[in-house]
């Protein structure tokens, strides 16, 4: 109901894992784009997907690095540019415009579906906040915008060393087109009841045609960390995780280790939790459907760290772009006329 707050009350993890097979979750590649530096989104063929490239260890990532010196803003940081929009761009610009999605019931942002489904596994127990809306019988979820979260200053100084070293270490390893910041695929799955388009950034494909998704990480934090790059990796038709494990300097002594993502349920996250995750993301976003009305306006989706519930609460606020609520409109126009 329109102006009073939904909320879903978690389950546990039993109950999740025989809603859905996580191997039944067979998503289906429907196309790619790249955006640059500046944000420029243009769709692209898979052959101009960076690969790996020949290098030289060991990998010095802290390399460059200044304290208190921001890295350079990266394409995923661009909040306001077409980053925030590219799967909106993306049905625009396909070829079928709006007709490329007249099967599918949820449209995401990247991350938003990984973050969701990996609520009930999180190592680190931590909050998330979306915006999501319901128009024309399709389900929008997109991230909040950041807010002012009063981390403490050297939590901010790590964080920007880690991003520092994570950017330099694609920089090392990946082989790119000059003008290419980010490649993705767009996919369509099956989530619960609900067909998903969603976009999934491949950072290179391999000689063998396999999508790579680059990581760095220490050593000790692999497991805590595999569950949610698995989800990610699994959602977004990744075959392999490719890990620079680097020692508290920043220094990467060793080649980087290939992980079949198909294997990591059974060695690194059990099968029944694999399921588990699918299942929930699947049951939430059945009840999100639900309940949200068809009406344009936004709902805030939140979850707070510890909380067994996730609170759907009324803005009065649109998130969907101007431009793309026109495009809408016109495709609706042109198959009138055409028909």
């Amino acid at each position: 109901m329109a102006g009073v707050n939904q909320v879903y009350d978690m389950k546990g993890m039993s109950a999740y894992s025989r809603l859905q097979d996580y191997t039944l979750y067979l998503p289906t590649e429907v196309g790619n784009f790249s955006i640059d530096d500046t944000g420029e989104f243009t769709n692209c063929d898979k052959a101009t997907f960076p690969t790996i490239r020949n290098f030289t260890l060991p990998l010095l990532l802290n390399k460059g690095y200044k304290s208190g010196v921001k890295a350079a803003e990266t394409s995923e940081n661009l909040s306001t540019s077409t980053y925030r929009e590219k799967e909106l761009r993306w049905i625009q610009e396909n070829g079928r415009g709006y007709q490329s999605v007249s099967d599918v019931d949820v449209i995401t942002e990247r991350g938003v579906l990984t973050d969701i489904g990996n609520t009930n596994h999180d190592f680190y127990k931590i909050s998330w906040k979306f915006e999501a809306c319901k128009f024309e019988g399709k389900l929008y979820i997109r991230r909040f915008e950041k807010e002012e979260k009063g981390d403490t200053k050297e939590h901010d100084l790590w964080a920007e060393k880690y991003a520092h070293w994570r950017e330099k270490f694609e920089e090392l390893v990946l082989e790119r087109e000059s003008e290419t910041k980010s490649t993705f695929i767009m996919l369509k799955g099956n989530v619960g009841k609900k067909k998903v388009l969603l976009s999934s950034k491949v950072d290179a494909v391999s000689a063998e045609g396999k999508h790579m998704a680059v990581r760095t990480c220490f050593v000790d934090k692999l497991m805590a960390k595999i569950p949610l790059a698995w989800l990610q990796c699994h959602l977004g038709k990744v075959d392999v995780l490719y890990y620079g494990f680097m020692d508290k300097r920043g220094t990467v002594p060793d080649l980087p280790t290939e992980i079949s993502v198909q294997q990591i349920p059974g060695m690194y996250v059990k099968a029944y939790e694999a399921n588990a995750m699918i299942g929930f993301l699947g049951d939430v976003l059945d009840w999100m459907y639900e309940v949200l009305p068809d009406n344009e306006a936004s709902s805030l989706l939140e979850y707070n760290a510890g909380s067994r519930e996730i609170v759907l609460k009324t803005r009065k606020e649109s998130f969907l772009p101007k431009w793309y609520l026109q495009f809408i409109s016109d495709s609706a126009k042109k198959d009138a006329s055409s028909s």
